[in-house]
């Protein structure tokens, strides 16, 4: 599956050369997409990776691919900024699991990525480094809160990318950039060496501008015990559908926006599209709402409630205030809203009773611009991610072809948005454990 944009497949994903670092670099100025770069690390993990090329020893998934974390993840040897003035500049001592295992599955890390100041805001708008600079065009919206992880492979500096996911923080950017964004069942990757946000949601995704590198990406971070999540906690009746040839895809959230999208699904063979869970569709989003903004601002406020009392003035304004807002919130009615969320999850899922995928916007309504944003423009960046963090399912914007580029034009030319193209993205849900279920049915889209 292409995405627009002749971007590389699999075998073809750029890998670490004598011009990588730089052109990183180059990118992350451009685009203010980089906190720091990692250079002392890549190269000394670009030296072991020749070194066992040389000595004969065969290749593993993911030898000499350059990736880039966003700087909410911890990485040994390097500050984790959160995107923000207020954290302490130390040096983390260990890297996350999740850079750990790419590296030794033969990526290269080779910058942390600017960011949403704590991964606090879909709009990625607020940093303390200053906001991140979209590739497709610079008056365009980046999204957050993994802005710099998303510019710099849709710049096409690297192909693979960490972020984080706690309402859409991967999969809106990625809709934004036109590049592929991937959010894992929840729990299925583990998030040690990862600053939180809301760990009732919080998830580490992916970017990549190749679906099958993402899926090896995937494949290496989440480890074969994630197989023990595809059936685990899905009621009677619902994994039975697991393995048969014929699949169901449910479209009843894309309304009048189907027939383009639907192109996609075209040469899958033994596909039933339906539109049988409209309503129960609709109605679980808006059940997800209120759960997911009570426990995000509980559970943000806990977590920044130290900090916050010491340099609450350091804080970017629009953060401060949303920190400040849970304030008050107490825990026996968070408690609650934890009993809430786990029957809304248990109950969901009796929607896989009818269906294997859901095909749903991305976003709702277009990319906009910067000078568009408005007290909405939050809400509907996260109208159809945030309910998927809710539900803990897995979910994949996949960028529409033809999106991103103005016409006549080149990704990042400088092109006045109001006439160029803007990115457009699709997103792809699944049952929750089924996230390689879900990544193999993509591959076959058209």
């Amino acid at each position: 599956m292409m995405d627009g944009q002749s971007q590389p497949t699999t075998g073809q994903a750029h890998r670490m050369d004598e011009h990588t670092l730089a052109e990183v670099a180059r990118a992350g100025t451009q685009f203010n997409a980089v906190t720091a770069m990692t250079d002392e690390r890549a190269n000394a993990l670009t030296a072991e990776s020749m070194k066992r090329a040389d000595s004969g020893q065969p290749p593993r998934r993911l030898e000499g691919i350059p990736f880039a974390i966003k700087d909410v993840i911890d990485v040994a040897g390097y500050p984790t900024t959160m995107g923000s003035k207020v954290s302490l500049a130390e040096a983390a001592a260990t890297s996350a699991p999740t850079v750990t295992v790419l590296e030794e599955a033969g990526a290269i890390p080779v910058a942390k990525t600017n960011c949403q100041e704590y991964s606090y805001g879909i709009l990625g708008d607020e940093s303390a480094f200053g906001r991140v600079i979209n590739p497709v065009d610079p008056v365009l919206c980046t999204a957050g809160s993994s802005s710099g992880s998303a510019a710099l492979v849709a710049a096409g500096a690297v192909p693979l990318a960490l972020g984080t996911d706690t309402a859409g923080s991967v999969r809106v950017p990625a809709a934004c950039q036109g590049v592929f964004g991937f959010k894992p069942s929840f729990g299925t990757v583990p998030v040690d060496g990862v600053f939180p946000l809301s760990p009732a949601f919080d998830t580490v995704g992916l970017f990549a501008s190749d679906l099958g590198l993402l899926a090896t990406a995937f494949d290496v971070i989440a480890g074969a015990e994630s197989e023990a999540h595809a059936a685990a906690g899905v009621p009677d009746g619902i994994a039975s559908g697991i393995g048969r040839t014929g699949r169901t895809i449910d479209v009843s959230l894309l309304g009048d926006r189907a027939n383009r999208a639907l192109d996609l699904l075209t040469e899958v063979p033994n596909l039933t599209v339906t539109s049988v869970n409209g309503q129960a569709l609709s109605e679980l989003l808006d059940a997800c709402a209120p759960i997911y903004e009570f426990i995000r601002l509980y559970e943000a406020f806990q977590v920044h409630r130290d900090l916050f009392a010491a340099h609450a003035a350091d804080y970017q304004p629009g953060v401060a205030k949303k920190i400040e807002a849970g304030r008050n919130l107490t825990e026996a009615d968070y408690r609650q809203q934890l009993n809430a969320l786990a029957d809304l999850r248990e109950q969901a899922q009796r929607i896989f009773a009818t269906t294997d995928f859901l095909l749903t916007p991305a976003i709702d309504g277009p990319v906009i611009r910067w000078d568009e944003i408005d007290s909405g423009s939050a809400a509907k960046f996260m109208r159809y991610s945030m309910p998927f963090n809710v539900l803990g399912w897995p979910a994949l914007t996949i960028p529409l072809p033809n999106g991103g580029f103005a016409r006549g034009g080149s990704a990042h030319d400088g092109s006045d948005a109001r006439t160029a193209e803007r990115p457009r993205a699709v997103q792809l849900v699944g049952r929750p454990g089924a996230d390689r279920a879900l990544l193999a049915f993509a591959s076959r889209l058209g």
